[in-house]
């Protein structure tokens, strides 16, 4: 991964932390890659609210060596209560999670140069609405810069273009969303900001490497999965009837 111009490996066991408007890519996916990936917003939490807002990592990858030993248990709590959106408990085993994170980690004050910096200004306006129908275009109007001007930062500064950062934050959220159950992926293609579902297909079989139903089938039980037959079905059917009626426009 690269996280903020740091490139970075995650081995078994490592924990990768971007904080918010922090640019990060998948460099690499291994095929055989099993993780937990946990997307929220920085007020989730008001205890550390403060602290994503104003503080950045020193690194941003804390080895499973260096971790305090009881985050594998709450991490494997997270990601069980995370398949029931209403569990009491969500939110109290991300506080945990947090509070043991930030004792392993090393935090440093955002320079105020970076917050006030246009860069900065840009990734914050995109972590609020990626969900958001967005263009280089409009994003650029919105933060009162031309358009060549924005396309300039994502290349020269981010290192990464404008629609491929976008899809990079839509697909992480769909990566979330895909665990819970609750959501149908027709639901998810929408939730993520993907006017259609081919769009929103392409783009996840590009970054994950697996068609979200496919990804989805690793983290559901045996009965979900035979549960979720028929939806999954009518799904196909509702995307091939988008895919036949965007294929007759074009």
């Amino acid at each position: 991964m690269t996280i903020s111009g740091k490139q970075v490996t995650v081995r078994p066991g490592d924990i990768a932390v971007s904080f918010p408007a922090s640019p990060h890519s998948y460099d690499y996916i291994s095929k055989d890659i099993d993780g937990v990936a946990m997307i929220f917003s920085p007020d989730t939490i008001n205890e550390f609210a403060r602290r994503f807002r104003t503080m950045t990592t020193v690194s941003p990858l804390l080895t499973n060596e260096e971790k305090p030993a009881e985050m594998d248990a709450i991490i494997a709590k997270l990601a069980e209560v995370s398949q029931q959106p209403d569990h009491p408990l969500r939110l109290g085993y991300l506080h945990l999670f947090l509070s043991y994170l930030f004792t392993g980690i090393q935090l440093q004050p955002l320079e105020k140069q970076i917050q006030s910096g246009l860069s900065y200004q840009v990734l914050h306006y995109i972590s609020e609405h990626f969900t958001e129908p967005l263009s280089l275009e409009t994003t650029a109007r919105a933060l009162g810069i031309s358009r060549i001007h924005l396309s300039h930062i994502f290349s020269q500064q981010l290192k990464i273009n404008f629609r491929q950062y976008i899809n990079t934050l839509r697909i992480d959220r769909a990566c979330a969303l895909l665990r819970d159950p609750s959501y149908t992926i027709s639901q998810i293609v929408y939730l993520c900001g993907y006017g259609n579902p081919r769009t929103f297909h392409r783009a996840f079989q590009a970054q994950c490497g697996v068609p979200p139903k496919q990804y989805r089938a690793r983290y559901a039980g045996h009965a979900a999965l035979e549960a979720d037959d028929d939806r999954d079905d009518m799904e196909e059917l509702e995307e091939n009837g988008a895919l036949s009626a965007e294929e007759d426009e074009e």
